[in-house]
């Protein structure tokens, strides 16, 4: 039996000398940095980013989901094994919490000293768009309530794939990509109402508000829907690997890591959608 709890452990070895993990890297910071210099640079970060991430699902594809437990191994009587894609997936959540804090902070930072000036009677300044003026929110009221059935039929996916249901990990993975394909779909509506509609942009807005209001608003919006995308992306890689029979009882780790993904996307949203329709 030590021998088999041994051999388990040491099968997954062959994630630890996969290359792609250190291209994404590299052009996640590439694109981070052309963030800031110039937008040529941030696209080639974008693109060497995209070629890591295609690379490394490809090979994912062919081979079984077995975790790869490279920390926690000397420590596993104390603490527990720990692998080292969820580690990575908690730290890389840990810097998004971080991400999403300094864009709505920064949102607010600007919201309250307009107030502020508009207060102290400050001439050329307009008021903050109030709950309902332009946006849509009984509509994202609904489809936050879809949001957050996605996340539910994600874990029954995570719990039927863990008795062995191959049948109804399919079906609720189905689901759980069709519904944020649903909310997708509605934000782009959305955005496209309030930019050729009401003139709501980055430089502008419709009379009587604050044109510090749209960018404030896309960025915050702008971003959650690109982190949407892009789990709804790894759900289609999920689904297909799922229909495939990429995941067993025994191994499906990647089926509850694109869950913490997405559940952690859920509760950002329910945050913006307090502070950014409701407020």
């Amino acid at each position: 039996m030590a021998e088999a709890r041994t051999r388990r452990y040491r099968e997954p070895d062959v994630h630890h000398g996969s290359p792609w993990p250190f291209v994404i890297a590299i052009g996640a910071a590439v694109s981070y940095v052309g963030l800031v210099v110039n937008l040529p640079l941030m696209i080639l970060g974008l693109l060497v980013f995209a070629s890591g991430a295609i690379g490394w699902l490809r090979d994912d594809l062919r081979t079984p989901p077995r975790p790869f437990y490279g920390v926690g191994t000397g420590t596993g009587a104390i603490l527990g094994r720990v692998s080292a894609r969820k580690l990575a997936t908690w730290l890389f959540l840990a810097t998004e919490v971080m991400f999403f804090s300094a864009i709505i902070g920064a949102a607010w930072t600007v919201r309250l000293r307009e107030a502020a000036m508009l207060a102290a009677g400050v001439s050329g300044v307009l008021p903050w768009a109030y709950s309902g003026q332009i946006l849509n929110v009984p509509g994202t009221a609904f489809v936050t309530f879809v949001l957050i059935c996605s996340s539910l039929t994600l874990v029954e996916a995570l719990s039927a794939i863990e008795r062995g249901d191959q049948k109804h990990l399919r079906y609720y993975l189905l689901a759980t990509m069709l519904l944020g394909m649903t909310f997708l779909a509605f934000q782009a509506n959305e955005f496209w109402h309030l930019y050729f509609v009401d003139h709501l942009t980055f430089t502008s807005a419709p009379d009587m508000i604050d044109p510090q209001y749209g960018p404030a608003f896309f960025i915050q919006t702008g971003t959650h829907g690109a982190h949407v995308t892009a789990g709804v992306l790894a759900l289609a890689y999920t689904n297909v690997k799922a229909w495939k029979g990429g995941f067993t009882k025994e191994n499906h780790e990647t089926v509850e890591l694109v869950g913490l993904y997405w559940h952690f996307v859920d509760v950002v949203w329910i945050f913006l959608f307090t502070l950014v329709y409701l407020i």
